[in-house]
């Protein structure tokens, strides 16, 4: 098969659409034949050799994925050639004591594609059988490699880790971006009222026409005096906070009192300042979002599916023309996902 691979660290000019070899179908396997493959900030980071987990290289990305099945083991049973098909971005094992104990997230043997397998950046990916979702045909591929990771993490956080509630104030910062985008839509299914920032002013209406009651440039308006007016002074119960970096510390400092900060991402900075005597004096908790669970995952692939949670498309390359939507996406324009096709 083809598929757009590195061999070695650098920037986006090291994605190659190379010829490899096809994956293995072993006998509790499923090839999937990709039609559409979603692109996330932490690719880049694989690429360039900045994220904190080793490669061995040549290395295929892609966690999220959906296409037509291609081949079955021979142990395979209720999948058929041809079946369209996603696959959840990670699986356990279903046989060590976490999965015993029904915490399939912390299984010895986690498997993340693209991080611990070659994932979805290619013709062909090999996924286990029992990782397979169905869907309904060639019409959900693009929401579903769309899909998975923004909005399993983005429901995940607000529902799952920050635990928002009918009536709350959560601010999400960088809303333009793929989980963040999904983040308002979650907190406003949660009943909250949605603060969002944005890098730049022709991000706001995009922003706001998801459902977020207030939307701001950071760039303009500083988040402090942003919060302050949106709340009357009182600060957010929540953050969602996908990015880090040097805001970090205005996120933390506009919450309430027991408000709590859930971050899954860092790619604005990755080290940031902290006032431990301002995080006790008012109760504020900072908690990681590690991975969602396979309910998580199905609930919220099920609502980017019937559109109660909506994934704006920002553009779609062909798998060929990989390193081009890895250097579209470093330049941080787009608003809602990109993804690669097949073609």
């Amino acid at each position: 098969m083809f598929a757009a691979v590195f061999l070695e660290h650098g920037g986006p000019e090291q994605m190659l659409w190379e010829k490899v070899d096809d994956p293995r179908c072993g006998p509790q396997d499923v090839l999937v034949e990709v039609h559409a493959c979603g692109l996330n900030h932490s690719d880049l980071d694989s690429r360039a050799g900045t994220a904190r987990w080793s490669l061995p290289l040549p290395w295929v990305l892609g966690a999220e994925f959906a296409g037509r099945v291609a081949q079955i083991g021979a142990e395979v049973e209720g999948i058929a050639a041809g079946d369209p098909v996603t696959a959840y971005q990670q699986y356990a094992c279903g046989r060590c004591d976490a999965c015993a104990r029904w915490r399939e997230d912390l299984c010895e043997r986690f498997r993340v594609f693209g991080t611990d397998c070659w994932g979805g950046y290619g013709e062909l990916v090999s996924v286990p059988a029992r990782a397979i979702i169905p869907l309904r045909g060639e019409e959900d591929f693009i929401a579903a490699a769309a899909a998975q990771t923004v909005v399993s993490t983005a429901w995940s956080m607000v529902v799952g880790v920050a635990v928002v509630r009918a009536g709350e104030t959560v601010l999400i910062p960088s809303a333009s971006g793929g989980v963040a985008s999904g983040a308002v839509q979650a907190a406003c299914i949660a009943g909250a009222r949605v603060i969002a920032s944005v890098g730049s002013p022709e991000k706001i209406e995009p922003v706001r026409a998801l459902g977020a009651d207030v939307v701001f440039c950071h760039r303009e308006t500083a988040v402090a005096d942003a919060i302050g007016d949106a709340t009357g002074g009182r600060g957010v119960d929540a953050v969602i906070d996908t990015t880090g970096g040097p805001l970090f510390a205005d996120h933390l400092a506009a919450m309430a009192r027991d408000g709590r900060l859930v971050t899954c991402g860092a790619h604005a900075g990755e080290v940031v300042p902290l006032d431990i005597v301002k995080l006790f004096q008012h109760g504020h908790r900072i908690l990681g979002f590690r991975v969602s669970t396979p309910d998580e995952i199905r609930t919220s692939l099920a609502m980017a599916l019937d559109g109660r949670i909506r994934v704006p498309i920002d553009r779609t390359f062909p798998l060929r023309e990989t390193a081009a939507a890895h250097a579209y996406m470093a330049e941080r324009r787009h608003i809602g996902k990109i993804v690669l096709v097949r073609g």
